[in-house]
């Protein structure tokens, strides 16, 4: 690999193209606040007596397609033997797709990996010019040689690294192989954790070594790693490039502060984070104040984030409302300034006796945590040739999802029950799961790790976590299968329609955002005139 500096990426100049494709210069440029917004169900009826509940948060992603952060996006390619013939001219097409799919805003690097890797072309705006000539880049690749990951990825990470201009954009590696690594040093080796790396198993499971691309993608700030069959690298592909391409916030932090409140004069109390479960994203607890901060990166527009916190609170001697838990967001948008969330409280009534029952949500987050961890365990006992216990593991949270009580179906506990289904088949003799189950699982696993689409070989079927762009792509990409001499429209052709439809979305999360901190002013106006006339 060269010691060059890839300090060559090309700025981001406005066209005559953006004008018609969005109708102004650039990416519109809403308020950058409210677009992490965070609920939870306020205030329950807790037990006078020692406690632990369950608190569960959701994050989201919310602004109008046209303040989204450009993409900058480096797609590694295996170009090695085993890619000769039809494997090479589908993925050619497939990259024709991502060619097109992008916009002025945005910008793309291809680079190429067999016995070495070679970097086709540096960071390029996405303008008519250069999207014929990095396909002609592309089109020009030959198969030959033999699987070396670890400089494909290298030369990725060192790509955007070295950008120049990176204020306000997101970076992101998209990684296909169709083979094991067999040249250079163990990619999972490699320190990936400066930008998502999403990875593409390409043909049949066996093939390609599952557990390299998804040990990649895990290690990665918040990629996920996706199974693709002969004849849909390009629908798989476009549901990645659906969430790249809608970027709202990155560097996303969840930060939860224990609180001590009142009881009385003499009395004291303070609650406890007993554990939060936020997936595989990172997190951190400081020793001595006890505040959890969850890192978990890039966030796309409608994506969602569920995290489960674990509290313990202390008794108390009477009934009172307390302050439990503060809870602030924090992140970076279009305007690449830090922003925050207006802190909001967690109360909780202690009472003699309380009535609070856990909601639908929460029922459905805790049982899902729960599954997850044991298909986890059943993927391990299956590497390690033990089907049988495995098995018994799958169908143990079959029977768990079938035992819970919710008021109605909850999508991803519905998703849940059909993968469980899947792998008792894959898991049936050691010839399907090494050709499907292996694989299967472990995309299972960094998706709902992740809480982030990832195929399973069927983007049909299983669609946990994808986000309206997503499907609106997956769409575009099998009529581009059909007929790849078509039209499709950009990403700001995509925007243009948005916003169109939804003229409001724009200015929606900083009206919420005001609207919410106006309510918190009045409340803590209430919580203090009742203090008063209660001293």
């Amino acid at each position: 690999m060269t010691n060059e500096k890839y300090d060559d990426d090309e700025p981001i100049v406005s066209t005559a193209t953006d004008q018609d494709e969005l109708g102004q210069g650039s990416l519109g440029s809403a308020n950058d606040v409210g677009k992490v917004p965070v609920k939870f169900d306020n205030e329950p009826e807790l037990p006078l007596g020692d406690t632990n509940y369950e608190l569960l948060l959701e994050l989201s992603g919310r602004g109008a397609s046209t303040s989204r952060l450009g993409a900058d996006i480096v797609m590694v390619l295996d170009v090695s033997g085993s890619m000769e013939g039809e494997k090479l001219i589908e993925m050619k097409r497939a990259l024709q797709f991502v060619i097109r799919k992008l916009s002025s805003s945005d910008r793309l690097s291809v680079i190429s990996f067999a016995s070495d890797a070679d970097r086709k072309c540096p960071l390029r705006q996405i303008t008519p010019t250069s999207r014929e000539e990095i396909d002609f880049l592309v089109q020009k690749l030959v198969a030959d040689g033999s699987t070396n990951i670890s400089a494909g990825l290298t030369t990725a990470l060192k790509v955007l690294d070295d950008r120049k201009l990176t204020t306000a954009r997101s970076g992101a590696i998209m990684l296909m192989s169709d083979g094991m690594q067999n040249a250079g040093g163990d990619a999972r080796d490699i320190s990936v954790g400066r930008f998502p790396v999403f990875t593409f198993g390409f043909g049949t499971a066996a093939e390609y070594d599952s557990a390299v691309l998804n040990d990649i993608a895990k290690k990665s700030n918040g990629g996920t790693f996706s199974l693709s069959n002969p004849g849909d690298l390009s629908v798989v592909f476009s549901q990645c490039l659906g969430g790249l391409l809608s970027v709202l916030v990155q560097e996303v932090k969840l930060i939860l502060t224990p609180q001590t409140d009142k009881v009385s004069r003499r009395e004291k109390v303070t609650t406890k984070i007993n554990k939060v479960y936020a997936g595989n994203y990172p997190q951190s607890t400081d020793a001595a104040t006890g505040i959890v901060t969850v890192t978990f990166g890039d966030l796309y527009q409608s994506e969602i984030r569920t995290v489960l916190v674990d509290l313990f609170l202390p008794a108390v001697s009477k009934e009172v409302d307390l302050d439990a838990l503060e809870i602030v967001c924090s992140y970076r948008g279009e305007t690449g300034n830090p922003t925050s969330t207006n802190p909001a409280l967690f109360r909780v009534i202690r009472s003699s006796t309380p009535v609070t029952k856990q909601t639908d949500a929460t029922k459905a987050e805790i049982k899902r945590v729960e599954i997850i961890e044991l298909m986890k365990e059943a993927r391990a006992l299956a590497d390690q040739n033990n089907l049988e216990e495995a098995l018994n593991k799958v169908i143990q949270a079959r029977n768990m999802l079938e035992d819970l009580d919710l008021q109605k179906p909850n999508p991803v506990i519905e998703t849940l029950k059909f993968e469980l289904d899947e792998m008792v088949k894959f898991l049936q003799t050691e010839e399907t799961y090494k050709n499907k189950g292996r694989s299967f699982t472990y995309s299972s696993e960094t998706s709902h790790d992740r809480q982030r689409f990832a195929s399973r070989g069927d983007v049909e079927k299983i669609r946990p976590y994808a986000i309206p762009r997503m499907d609106k792509y997956r769409d575009q990409a099998k009529e581009f299968e059909k007929d790849p001499t078509k039209p499709i429209p950009t990403a700001a052709e995509d925007e243009k329609q948005e916003v169109a439809a939804d003229p409001l979305a724009a200015i929606a999360p900083s009206l919420s955002h005001y609207l919410e901190v106006a309510i918190d002013a009045l409340k803590n106006i209430n919580k203090i005139v009742n203090q008063r006339a209660s001293a």
